[in-house]
């Protein structure tokens, strides 16, 4: 009630009362769900690779009951396959029940909602839809958000996130200023990621080193766009406290992170989730691999034969199985997430299972003439070599060995940048890929603010 009023409240009301409020530290204001999980993973983090493995069998038994017994959709599942929630006794029995695909809970939505939850506990979620239509679900109100938040702040706990402490954090993702490019809501900076333009630039570091944090929280796309702008600037930002760069909410590619940690001369830390929140993995405080959260939910890397990646450096989709969501449970949930597969152990000691590196969402590669796959991010190295003529440009495909290069242009701009781009392509992808160049006067943000490389209709 309190929250609704302030909404309606005029802005000039708003600003202080945020502000006020905003000097709370975000895990005060939750509940004892939040500090349970917390102080749990703490824990279980040090864990042998045999008790988390007992862990999440024991997880996996209990969420198969519910479904079994309170899911519709999956009753009918288990029925059509003569299996009985006992049949899934362990990792290798659950691949027994077919994969959960992002147009199977469109289209079965109402018979995967669990009928042992009322409305009023429930909460609606979508997914972004950046290349598509969004994904629609519901999650448990308070209890999901607590969870989750928990398990995020166990994570950046590894690079000196103290959930004890006063963490200044400036935020450069999703979230909207009430009004401008800005926001100060006491521990939180707020900027707009909408509004990365080359004239904004020097505001938004200003805002950032007079802010002094102790983290910058933001997409990968948009604080590589500012990092970009002050290496080509040779600006020295100057910041006292910064511990590390969190980047989430997207995939982290090499030259991002090489570029990010220059230009703030800290640890770009990242990790992987989704909004569905069936699978989460973070590097560590020794490595880049990705550890998988074991008490989040079970996850599988299949191939595209659909047999589970084994090998060091096989590449298989994310497929999981989320252990916090009892309203609508996924099970062997297809992402379309691509990971690179490692048999390694950290030197952290945790003995989660690794993913070397996230390679990208399957929406992320292009379809050759031939219609092979072919991942774009070596392709942004070529327009790096013409950034100063260049200010911002993404690539489209919707037919399969065609694809469009949107650019906005600088006046600098002339036309052999636009020969020397199509030629590295033609040599990059030998005569697979036809591009063409076509200038535009911007390129909008998605709904959630992100910056695309590539818009991919034919793979979505």
């Amino acid at each position: 009630m309190v929250k609704s009023l302030i909404k309606k409240a005029p802005y000039w009301i708003q600003l202080p009362i945020r502000k006020i409020y905003g000097m709370i530290p975000y895990e005060k204001k939750l509940d004892q769900d939040f500090y349970k999980m917390y102080n749990f993973l703490q824990e279980s983090q040090w864990w042998t690779e045999k008790k988390h493995k007992e862990y999440q069998i024991s997880e996996l038994k209990k969420l198969i009951n519910h479904a079994y017994e309170n899911v519709p959709y999956y009753r009918k599942v288990f029925n059509e396959r003569g299996l009985k929630p006992n049949d899934i006794k362990d990792f290798d029995n659950l691949k027994k029940l077919p994969y959960l695909t992002k147009e199977k809970v469109k289209n079965n939505l109402d018979d995967l909602i669990a009928v042992n939850y009322n409305k009023d506990e429930l909460v609606y979620k979508t997914t972004g839809g950046s290349t598509g239509e969004p994904m629609a679900f519901f999650e448990e109100k308070k209890v999901s958000k607590e969870r989750e938040w928990a398990f995020i702040v166990n994570l950046w706990s590894r690079v000196g996130y103290e959930p004890a402490k006063r963490n200044k954090l400036v935020k450069l993702c999703g979230d909207k200023p009430l009004k401008g490019i800005y926001q100060d809501r006491g521990l939180d900076l707020i900027l707009s990621s909408y509004h990365l333009t080359e004239k904004n630039m020097k505001k938004y570091i200003q805002l950032i080193e007079d802010f002094d944090p102790d983290f910058i929280k933001a997409y990968p796309s948009s604080i590589y766009i500012l990092s970009d702008y002050i290496l080509d600037n040779n600006i020295d930002v100057k910041l006292g406290k910064l511990k590390s760069v969190l980047c989430a909410s997207e995939n982290i590619y090499d030259f991002q992170r090489e570029k990010i940690k220059e230009a703030f001369q800290t640890r770009v830390y990242s990790f992987y989730g989704h909004t569905e929140h069936c699978c989460l993995a973070g590097e560590c405080e020794e490595s880049d691999f990705y550890h998988l959260n074991s008490e989040y939910g079970y996850t599988e890397l299949i191939n595209e034969n659909g047999q589970e990646v084994t090998k060091e450096d096989e590449v298989g989709e994310i497929v999981c199985t989320g252990f916090n969501n009892y309203v609508v449970p996924f099970i062997r949930y297809k992402t379309k997430d691509l990971a690179v597969n490692t048999n390694q152990r950290c030197e952290c000691g945790r003995n989660y299972k690794l993913i070397k590196r996230v390679k990208g969402r399957e929406q992320e590669y292009i379809l050759t003439k031939r219609k092979r796959k072919i991942m774009l991010t070596g392709s942004y190295k070529i327009l790096d070599k013409v950034k100063q003529h260049i200010e911002i440009g993404q690539f489209y495909q919707d037919e399969p060995g065609i694809l469009e290069l949107r650019l906005v242009k600088k006046s600098s701009y002339s036309s052999s940048e636009i020969e020397y781009i199509i030629n590295k392509f033609k040599e990059k992808f030998d005569n697979q890929i036809e591009l063409k160049v076509r200038f535009v006067e911007n390129i909008p943000r998605t709904e959630s603010g992100k910056h695309k490389f590539l818009i991919q209709k034919i793979l979505d």
